[in-house]
């Protein structure tokens, strides 16, 4: 078995999770990342579209461009990174945090005082939303057929029917018409796209990509190989309309119908686990209710924006710092809470003594114009800022005076109106 002691152990070697080892080794602590996959970079190493990095770094790269700037940092700061390396186990010990992992090179025993989790998300499968019928070759996910296409260079089909109009979905349906595949349609619930504004204009409507909303699939059809799909037309509430039912013929169907943070470990340990995120509740440096644990990135909720995951990342750093010196906490967390607007908001507490300002990203359940992100106690309103437009497919990030909220000792509830 080989030991390996370090201040902080990072799980996961995405984006999110490089940025937390190269911020805790900027600060001075000794890190080490654990990677399951064969190499750095996690999802973005088959996002080979631009966008990544606007807000960061103040211009469009590409995902493999992204993730390079954090691996080549972290190889000037000398920080360990293990690759094929899956954590099996972790306990805590004397107060320390002690993973067990297995790997190509054996059993490794990890002790550190603090674990970043950074372990991102999974795509929902077609039986996680009921899709009927047979199970024949041709039925992928959005990121498996990400990898397929810009790593191996396979395309999944001639034919293609993509299920679902978020970010994700239609990027995929704007490269396969890129690629050659000769017929597409993208067909999803909603009334429109679900994804960002400028994706909805660069990958569907510029090249012409056909769609169809407010409509799902009801079954796939095929024995061997997909032949084709059963598709519905649905009313507001999602519910198939009796005699819309049509057959459409195609070779593959690619589902992209949401991510789902990769928890289960963290609730295995017994980390409270938000409903409506179905990642960890956290604080405002993204500590876990398991003192030391910290979560990051998509593993707390999917955002829209890398730049924002990687902002969780520093944040937390910041966060470990001051669980390594030992600073003081607050007796009693304050609350945040989630106003009747909005679906979802991280964090979810504040706890620490003092600190920077919280830094607050939620998703509204309403679509608004020129809304109000308001933040009340129950004292009244503490603050307010303004947006050109509030929808559910855009996440919104607010920076809170901390000390607003430490005024509110009872809490706030933030909403959208």
């Amino acid at each position: 078995m080989i030991e390996v002691g370090k201040d902080v152990v990072v799980v996961g070697g995405g984006p999110s999770g490089l940025a937390a080892a190269v911020r805790l080794a900027e600060l001075g602590y000794s890190a080490a990342v654990v990677e399951s996959g064969d190499e750095l970079g996690g999802i973005l190493i088959q996002c080979i579209h631009d966008g990544f990095g606007t807000k960061l770094f103040g211009k469009a790269l590409s995902g493999p461009e992204f993730a390079s700037s954090f691996i080549e940092r972290l190889g000037e700061l000398g920080v360990e990174a293990w690759t094929r390396t899956h954590v099996v186990r972790v306990r805590l010990e004397g107060g320390s945090w002690v993973l067990t992992a297995v790997s190509p090179r054996g059993v490794l025993r990890f002790k550190s005082r603090a674990v970043v989790y950074a372990t991102g998300c999974r795509e929902r499968t077609p039986f996680e939303i009921r899709v009927g019928g047979t199970r024949p070759a041709g039925v992928y996910t959005a990121g498996l057929v990400q990898r397929l296409v810009n790593l191996y260079g396979v395309l999944p089909g001639r034919r293609v029917l993509i299920v679902g109009g978020g970010d994700v979905g239609m990027i995929v349906a704007r490269h396969l018409h890129l690629e050659g595949v000769e017929e597409l349609l993208v067909v999803f619930p909603e009334p429109w796209f679900a994804g960002l504004p400028r994706n909805v204009q660069q990958c569907i409507l510029d090249f012409g990509i056909p769609f169809r909303p407010r409509t799902i699939v009801k079954e796939i059809v095929g024995k061997e190989r997909v032949e084709g799909a059963v598709l519905v037309r649905v009313d507001e509430k999602w519910q198939p309309i009796k005699g819309t039912e049509e057959f459409y013929p195609c070779d593959a169907v690619v589902f992209s119908v949401g991510l789902v943070p990769n928890a289960s470990q963290l609730e295995e340990l017994g980390a409270e686990i938000d409903p409506r995120t179905r990642g960890p509740v956290v604080n405002e440096y993204f500590e876990t209710s398991l003192r030391g644990v910290f979560a990051v990135g998509n593993l707390l909720t999917p955002f829209d924006y890398v730049d924002d995951a990687v902002e969780t990342a520093f944040i937390a750093a910041e966060g470990v710092s001051k669980h390594l010196s030992g600073e003081a906490r607050r007796d009693k967390p304050i609350p945040l809470r989630p106003g009747p607007n909005v679906r979802l908001l991280v964090p979810h507490r504040v706890e620490w003594a003092s600190g920077r300002d919280v830094t607050l990203f939620l998703r509204p359940s309403v679509e608004r114009e020129n809304p109000r992100i308001s933040v009340r106690s129950s004292g009244g309103e503490l603050y307010h800022t303004r947006r050109r437009y509030a929808r559910p497919s855009l996440m919104e990030r607010v920076e809170l005076p901390r000390g607003l909220v430490e005024s509110s000792p009872e809490g706030v509830v933030v909403d959208v109106e």
